[in-house]
């Protein structure tokens, strides 16, 4: 038996595919962060599941439950943001310590509710129960979109890899314990996905996200450190490494991506290998990687 800290995530994921219906699903397990699947009467549904614990993912130290309860939900509508979906209903399980006030969780739940109804999401139910903590909430959330996306499993060598905007930001307002209060790129989404390309959101920052492009597609990426854009004040190494970003990181054909006024950093290659370079191409080694789970 292997202990999950030496496991890692992705090892995780890939032992629990065989468990994992695959029929039926345009976009299946282990393809991407959200399963796809058609409906009858036309279009697609999107779904994906997304938890965040308290000291991991928010700290009730220095954030109101309004902002708690905003924040989750703006990362769990990421998924959906990167397939393209317009947001319809979300599920939310609480998981909380009997000693929390109830003034605590209505202020989650208003701060979830405030931002579902600027998106157009309906909050339909879900669950609560209790635990000795940390709490946890997890939120799955559902949309539709007419166009099946492209999972992280269509990525080619060949292709140019891009994002939306500036990356770093969500680390420097950790840093500083200071709320942001953003949207999840939603409008953005279906531009992207209407244009052809494959997008993934930066939720464990930009190299874990281009190494769940390689593992899903076998497709590596050469990324130029110095064409990551990056949120004023952010060094290089947090734009490659800071999680919990709305921005979107996309890849297609380069024609495409230039179409689409993405700005590009990197070239995907056949060796399934994501390296940083500097501007004379010299690999340069990062050690902070991004969010690993379990490690």
């Amino acid at each position: 038996m292997t202990r999950l800290d030496r496991l890692g995530e992705a090892a995780l994921i890939k032992s629990l595919l065989p468990h994992l219906a695959h029929d039926g699903l345009v976009i299946g397990p282990g393809a991407d962060d959200a399963a796809v699947w058609s409906e009858p009467g036309g279009g697609f549904t999107v779904a994906s599941c997304d938890a965040s614990v308290e000291g991991v993912h928010f700290d009730l130290g220095w954030m109101a439950p309004e902002e708690v309860g905003w924040q989750a939900l703006t990362l769990a509508l990421g998924d959906l943001a990167a397939k393209g979906a317009e947001p319809t209903f979300g599920l939310v399980a609480l998981a909380a310590p009997g000693d929390w006030d109830s003034e605590r969780v209505l202020g989650i739940y208003s701060g979830l509710a405030e931002l579902a109804a600027t998106v157009g999401l309906r909050l339909a139910g879900g669950d609560t129960t209790s635990t000795p903590g940390p709490a946890m909430l997890a939120l799955t959330v559902l949309g539709t979109t007419q166009r099946a996306p492209l999972a992280r499993a269509a990525a080619k060598a060949g292709w140019t890899a891009a994002v939306t905007g500036p990356l770093g930001g969500a680390a420097l307002a950790l840093a500083a314990q200071r709320f942001q209060r953003r949207l999840p790129k939603l409008a953005e989404g279906r531009h992207l996905n209407e244009a052809g390309l494959a997008c993934g959101d930066v939720s464990d920052g930009l190299l874990r996200e281009l190494e769940k492009f390689a593992a899903a597609s076998g497709a590596g990426c050469v990324v130029d450190i110095e064409a990551v854009p990056r949120a004023e004040g952010a060094t290089p190494a947090q734009a490659l490494a800071s999680g919990e970003e709305v921005e979107l990181v996309c890849v297609g054909p380069p024609e495409d991506i230039a179409a689409t006024g993405l700005v590009p950093f990197g070239t995907l290659t056949s060796d399934g290998r994501v390296r940083v370079v500097d501007k004379s191409g010299q690999e340069v080694t990062v050690a902070d990687r991004g969010h690993e789970h379990f490690r």
